[in-house]
Parts: structure tokens; C-alpha cells; sequence
């Protein structure tokens, strides 16, 4: 894969956060910072494109004794979803973690779903697009 060098001019404040957050976050260079960043960008990019392909990390919270069953009949109606994680947090609350694989539309589709579904607190996501970068 060829790299280019690129040359942008940034104000001397953002310049200093990026390099103050790039040495917390382990980066070994701007060049890294910039690239994940970009990436970022286009994975989102692909989220927003309706005909795009999508890995999509869900995270679902709800009380104990709420909607477990919903969610594990979500997950037999769609084969986008490839697994599922059930983990037990602090005294009273579970956490779902999803992990599917599909068109952006059903992605979406099922993020609905979870929405919808009474009981689920929280609700976070994570996309990352299917191309290599």
C-alpha cells in the first residue's frame, strides 16, 4: 500500500489538544492519530450510506428481571446477529452485548427493534465498516 504525505494547516490550540490526546491515548505519532481518525470518519461515513455493509457492537442495559427473552427472540429472527454475551453488572442490572454482521438497513432495523423494546435502559453502539483501511 503506497503513503502519501499530506500537509494541513491546523490552528496552534487544536494542534496542541491533538498531540495532548494522542500521547494519552498511545499513539507513537500524529501520522497514527490522523490515520485511526480518518478511519473513523469513513466508517461512519459507511453507516450513513443506506446500500453499506456494516460489524456492529450493541450494548444493552435493563433491570434483572426485564426483557431477556426479547432480545434472545431478536436474535433468532435475525442472523445478522452472530453472537451474544449476557453479563451480570452491580445488583439488579444486566448488560447484552451483540455482535452482527449485515446490510447497513438491517443493522439499522434491528437497532430499532432494540429501542423498542420496553424494559432496555441504555442502549450504545459501535459500527465499523466491512472494507480494509
Amino acid at each position: 500500500m503506497k503513503k502519501m504525505i499530506v500537509s494541513l494547516s491546523v490552528p496552534e490550540a487544536l494542534l496542541d489538544q491533538f498531540d495532548e490526546v494522542l500521547r494519552s491515548k498511545g499513539f507513537r505519532s500524529r501520522s497514527d492519530a490522523v490515520r485511526e481518525a480518518m478511519r473513523a470518519f469513513l466508517d461512519e461515513a459507511d453507516w450513513e450510506s443506506s446500500d453499506g455493509e456494516n460489524q456492529l457492537v450493541v450494548t444493552t442495559i435493563y433491570d434483572e428481571h426485564g426483557p431477556r427473552g426479547e432480545l434472545s427472540a431478536l436474535q433468532h429472527r435475525h442472523e445478522e446477529i452472530q453472537m451474544m454475551l449476557h453479563l451480570h453488572l452491580e445488583k439488579g442490572q444486566c448488560m447484552e452485548l451483540f455482535i452482527a454482521r449485515g446490510s447497513n438497513a438491517v443493522l439499522r432495523e434491528i437497532l430499532g427493534k432494540l429501542r423498542r423494546i420496553k424494559g432496555v435502559r441504555s442502549i450504545r453502539f459501535i459500527s465499523t465498516a466491512s472494507g480494509i483501511r
